[in-house]
């Protein structure tokens, strides 16, 4: 599952990332996941694992808490259809979440944000996880707002490469 190192983040240029630190809602980070995808557009994604899990049959398990991070220009709230019980608002930017998944998004600028929740007690554990994101790769300390992302409604964003 792993296949980078958060020294390998922080020096990644691409986009913003974000994390909430080495351990957050009791749980640790347990690995870091880079992928260089190329279809349906070339982009990068990185993903957080924390906790682990014990499987009790052959179907597996997944993390408790995994983190994923996509550029802007590849998942935008724009592109999908958001319901209106579902749209919510942290650290200064929209975003959307849900409880069957325990999923809260992000937009800020440069980045999309998804905190899969799966072994979370609460929205309200969500939430926390959201408010203790910080920097990786950018300045951008724990609470204070995240950076706005800028209009871009109507328009399909298109990723560059790399």
């Amino acid at each position: 599952m792993a296949n980078s190192t958060l020294e390998e983040a922080r020096a990644f240029r691409g986009f913003p990332l974000y994390f909430p630190g080495q351990e957050v809602a009791g749980l640790r980070l347990a690995a870091v996941q880079r992928l260089d995808r190329t279809s349906p557009a070339p982009h990068v994604e990185f993903t957080f694992f924390y906790g682990g899990c014990r499987a009790a049959s052959d179907h597996g398990c997944g993390p408790p808490l995994v983190i994923k991070l996509w550029p802007a220009c590849y998942r935008y709230e724009q592109r999908y259809s958001v319901p209106a019980r579902e749209r919510a608002s942290l650290r200064g930017v929209p975003g959307r979440i849900s409880d069957e998944p325990r999923r809260l998004e992000l937009y800020p600028a440069g980045s999309t944000i998804v905190i899969n929740g799966f072994g979370l007690s609460s929205r309200g554990d969500l939430l926390r996880v959201g408010r203790r994101l910080r920097g990786l790769n950018v300045p951008l300390g724990a609470g204070v707002p995240l950076p706005a992302r800028p209009g871009h409604a109507g328009h399909t964003l298109r990723c560059g490469s790399g």
